[in-house]
């Protein structure tokens, strides 16, 4: 075992079994198309690959307990019946297989699900629609409530048969029994409501139902929120209190995560929110409820040795590590034989996971939901080939890190003096250590792979073809879009974001961005680092950050609500003037004309245009030219990463 690390792969007893560390893959959004509720091959596939990796313990992703009205998604994983028995004993036997433990989470969706997906109607506490999703919604009746104990302890028995060690009661984020904890949600004046002994009673009643049940043998966990993060929540003085009487209630783990659908990036913590944020909630619980109550902390807790520094403290017992084990579910393994370089970094992107109607996937590991077809093509390849890769972005160096890995004689040439491409505007804007860790990732596989790398030089077909390559892959990225609908681009104070964040020109005080995707306002954050400046932004479309996730959107918009930050939307631009050494911007808003003036700068971040013409022209001499991410499409790093393995596995 790696010296650096003395306790996180140190084994750990729960009353009913013990894990073998203290690594914990917590329940993550996993719904696949066509499943309609069962454990479909490819989820045992995805969590058998966790369990090889290393992890000590996983706990299944939500499942619902009752229909229609528990599920927020159509294929979510259902055990509503005996029927979906079989599937998740397969599924347990494949994670016990590796000497790992497991849970299953059971959930119902409350409010905060898509009524118009899932089918009436809606349920929640008191009848209160959710501020995001917006569904019509009812209260549950007492009558319902009864049924819903049931329904919860029949899952449990089901979760027991199948062969599961545990279930967790999914009582965070907002969720249905999450909304009864919380005065945010729980208005009721009956028995199930008012202070915090009636808005746990339902919860209570679960676990002694589950309790009577399944008998001593299956471990008892449940996951709460230590802190709402919304006005009229609970906070952790209340969660405290929760936790205290959810223990003598019957509950043997507590499970502690933060916040609900308006204050979702609490729960799913983006790149802008600090690694580890919720780990003091996690500790305060402990506190609470005292050394022999298991405590699992969770929340952007991303990296084996933050992890081990949160348990070095000793005031959690276990950490939950989710997205980073989508990035690379090799990272147990990799932490204990101390080949930390190895691991693939979590951006906290927020677009991992799946988000209905999408299926499973990662940004920056494309296997993600196609384990076996990844491990059967990555095998070492019959037919080494010398394969040419031109371009060193995302794109190229992915492409480059997998054929290398099938076996093939990778060179990757790059014009600039560096690789990285577009990870290096990604990396200044703020909160951006993910995009630096992916990039050093990248620059230590070409070295550990053998991929020859030559850069500062930009070849031409004529030099292509001199190498006489078996196979060319060509990811030479986009340039700067510079919309030809806009008047008076050529004015020297319209910029590109490109040129502001790479520190190649200087903004004046009032600056205009063209643009309100992600790159447009970070831009502009970036911008309103600097003191005294003011930023308006001007997007076309109906909202700004459609590109990112709502939890990655509410993080950015939080930071950048104490900055001097307006946007309009619906707004299209379609000239840029000078006026009394100023600049003036013509739009068209709700098919009305006007002007705003007084800008020192405008700043256009409207998207790329592949810069395709070396791949386009080789493709006209060779058959093997393969032509990925933003230079065959524009795109986002998913795109590209994924473009890259879906050439590489066929190579």
């Amino acid at each position: 075992m790696n010296a650096e690390f003395k306790y996180l792969f140190e084994p750990f007893r729960f009353r009913t079994f013990e894990v073998k560390n203290r690594m914990v893959m917590p329940p993550m959004a996993i719904y696949i198309p066509g499943s309609e509720g069962f454990v479909h091959q490819r989820l045992i596939d995805y969590y058998e690959a966790r369990a090889r990796g290393g992890v000590g313990y996983i706990v299944v992703n939500a499942t619902v307990v009752s229909e229609p009205s528990g599920r927020s998604h159509p294929n979510q994983t259902r055990i509503t019946d005996d029927k979906y028995i079989p599937g998740f004993r397969k599924l347990v036997e494949a994670i016990h297989s590796y000497d790992v433990r497991t849970s299953l989470q059971l959930y119902h969706a409350g409010r905060q699900r898509y009524g118009m997906i899932a089918g009436p109607p809606t349920l929640s506490p008191s009848g209160i629609p959710d501020p995001v999703r917006k569904d019509p919604t009812r209260a549950i009746t007492v009558e319902e409530i009864h049924a819903l104990v049931e329904e919860y302890a029949q899952a449990a028995r089901r979760a027991q048969e199948a062969g599961f060690d545990g279930v967790e009661i999914h009582c965070a984020h907002g969720y249905l029994l999450s909304g009864f904890l919380s005065p945010y949600q729980n208005k009721r004046t009956d028995e199930y409501g008012g202070d915090v002994w009636g808005r746990t009673r339902i919860v209570r009643e679960i676990l002694a139902r589950i309790r009577e049940v399944v008998g001593d043998g299956l471990l008892l966990q449940v996951r709460i929120n230590g802190h709402d993060y919304v006005n009229g929540g609970n906070t952790l003085e209340d969660a405290k209190e929760i936790a205290k009487i959810l223990v003598g209630a019957g509950a043997e783990v507590i499970h502690v995560s933060a916040g609900m659908a308006p204050s979702g990036h609490y729960s799913f913590l983006p790149a802008a929110v600090p690694q580890g944020y919720n780990v003091y909630l996690a500790e305060g619980i402990k506190e609470a409820v005292g050394p022999d109550v298991p405590v699992i902390a969770v929340g952007a807790i991303e990296d084996p040795i933050f992890a081990e520094k949160v348990l070095a403290r000793g005031k959690v017992d276990l950490v939950a590590i989710g997205r980073p084990l989508f990035a690379d579910p090799d990272m147990p393994n990799k932490a204990r034989e101390g080949r930390l370089e190895e691991i693939r970094p979590c951006l906290r992107c927020s677009k991992s996971a799946a988000v209905w109607p999408e299926d499973m996937r990662c940004t920056v590991n494309a296997a993600v939901g196609k384990e076996k077809e990844f491990e059967q093509g990555l095998w070492p390849t019959d037919d080494p080939k010398k394969v040419l890769v031109i371009g060193a972005g995302p794109a190229g160096l992915e492409a480059a890190r997998l054929a290398a890995i099938r076996g093939h004689s990778v060179t990757l040439v790059d014009k600039n003096d560096r690789i990285g491409g577009k990870i290096h505007l990604a990396m200044i804007p703020p909160d951006k250590e993910n995009q630096k860790r992916w990039l050093t990732y990248y620059e230590n596989e070409m070295k550990r792979l053998g991929v020859q790398v030559e850069l500062g030089r930009e070849l031409t077909v004529e030099e292509v073809e001199a190498r006489n390559p078996d196979v060319v892959i060509v990811a030479t990225g986009g340039k700067p879009l510079l919309p030809a609908s806009i008047r008076g681009l050529d004015h020297p104070s319209v910029v590109t974001a490109d040129d502001v964040l790479l520190g190649k020109v200087e903004v004046g005080q009032s600056v205009a961005i063209i643009g309100g995707s992600s790159m447009g306002i970070e831009t502009a954050e970036f911008i309103l680092q600097q003191e005294g400046k003011k930023v308006l932004v001007f997007e076309m479309l109906h909202d700004i950050l459609l590109d990112i996730s709502h939890d990655a959107e509410l993080a950015l918009l939080d930071k950048l609500a104490k900055k001097d930050f307006r946007y309009l939307t619906s707004t299209l631009v379609t000239a840029i003037e000078p006026q009394d050494g100023k600049l003036s911007l013509r739009v068209r808003r709700y098919a009305q004309e006007d002007v705003f003036d007084g800008f020192d700068t405008v700043v256009l971040a409207v998207g790329v245009t592949p810069n395709s013409s070396l791949g386009l022209a080789l493709k006209e001499r060779r058959g093997d030219v393969y032509l990925i991410g933003d230079c065959q499409a524009p795109g986002d790093y998913r795109k590209a990463v994924h473009d890259a393995a879906a050439v590489a596995l066929k190579l």
